[in-house]
């Protein structure tokens, strides 16, 4: 189900494979935070022992909220801070491949056998990866019906495989960061697949996944438990924060600290804040419809409902303005609802929840390859 590509960018002399340690870490490297989430396996149970998240803006120069690409000693820098405020403990890391250094689609076969696949696809692949095979690392998975549908009378047979590739040096660069700090990186995996396991429990219907995050907002279609379709939206919560700076003539800084503050409900010393903002929201739905709407047609499937994830699904008013656009049930991720954790987190962890749903998910597939 939502691990369809379960074996994806194993690396089995890793450490991983070799310590009794049964704690793991999943670590979700944003380009506007960081974030990370350590858990333990007793008796089959995963539980909760830290999490933190660190803003990348300041290493990088810049205001909390801020999108920055950081050099290997600043981001090096980072992650020791986060590892040593978050007390994380566990040295071998899985990590989290962004959407946008990653690609994902479903092509269609003639029915083949493994071995045969195993010559094909790297062949077919060539004709949607703009750079040399060579530099990616491939992967693939056979769709099973009735997830692939059936063909239509007449039509020939075939056969649904999802695709997936990741750039090599996307792998080098985070596994270098890891390494600055004597960290070990068990596995990468594409931040979709994560967020999905942390935040699914076995549903069969067309449901969408929106990580609003801060430079850009991911969109991904499940149906049967499988990614139909993966999008990224050229617009994020940063963007948010530019148009309340630029309308009045705030520092990027105060500009974050209002939005956070009032979001899509309120005005601001008489200013309709909820109106700058809702522009981009709306223009985010607006691009996620058009998703929606040709998925719909072309699968005979109707969305049965939204869930929001991602740092900027924590805006207030968000789930509400996402209800009257979608008209379907709008929820927050609740990937701590996976885990155990003190009952006197309960609030903490629902309110942040959303925005640890991709590092959940790492933890938790970690812990999957430990038992």
């Amino acid at each position: 189900m939502a691990n369809s590509l379960g074996k994806f960018f194993h690396f089995g002399q890793s450490a991983l494979w070799q310590t009794k340690d049964n704690r793991v870490v999943g670590l979700d490297l944003g380009h506007s935070s960081v974030k990370a989430v350590q858990l333990r396996r007793d008796k089959g149970r995963a539980i909760l022992e830290t999490y933190g998240e660190m803003a990348v803006g300041p290493y990088g120069h810049l205001a909390v909220g801020q999108v920055s690409n950081l050099s290997g000693d600043q981001m090096a820098e980072l992650l020791g801070d986060l590892f040593r405020e978050a007390n994380i403990t566990a040295r071998a890391v899985s990590v989290a491949i962004p959407l946008r250094s990653s690609l994902l689609l479903i092509i269609e076969l003639p029915p083949l056998s493994p071995s045969q696949l195993g010559k094909v696809i790297p062949i077919e692949a060539r004709k949607y990866i703009p750079v040399p095979i060579s530099e990616v690392e491939l992967d693939w998975w056979v769709i099973p019906q009735p997830a692939a549908g059936a063909p239509a009378a007449g039509e020939p047979k075939k056969v649904e495989v999802l695709l997936a590739a990741i750039h090599k040096e996307v792998i080098n660069q985070d596994t270098a960061h890891l390494k600055r700090l004597e960290l070990t990186p068990a596995f990468f995996e594409i931040e979709t697949f994560s967020a999905i396991r942390s935040i699914f429990s076995g549903e069969r219907g067309a449901t969408v996944i929106l990580d609003l995050g801060a430079g850009t907002t991911k969109l991904a279609i499940v149906d049967y438990g499988i990614v139909r379709i993966s999008h990224t939206i050229s617009k994020g919560a940063q963007d948010i924060t530019l148009a309340i700076s630029r309308s009045l003539g705030l520092e990027f800084a105060k500009a974050e600290e209002i939005k956070r503050s009032v979001g899509l409900l309120e005005r601001y010393e008489g200013q309709n804040i909820s109106g700058l903002a809702s522009t981009i929201v709306e223009y985010i739905f607006a691009e996620a419809h058009k998703v929606l709407t040709i998925y719909e047609t072309r699968q005979r499937r109707s969305i049965e409902k939204v869930i929001l994830i991602g740092s900027g699904a924590l805006l207030r008013g968000l789930v509400e303005l996402a209800q009257q656009s979608f008209e379907v049930p709008v929820m927050l991720g609740q990937p701590f609802a996976k885990v155990e954790y003190p009952a006197f987190l309960e609030g903490v962890l629902s309110k942040t929840g959303p925005g640890f749903a991709v590092a959940v998910g790492l933890a938790l597939r970690h812990l999957e390859a430990l038992a």
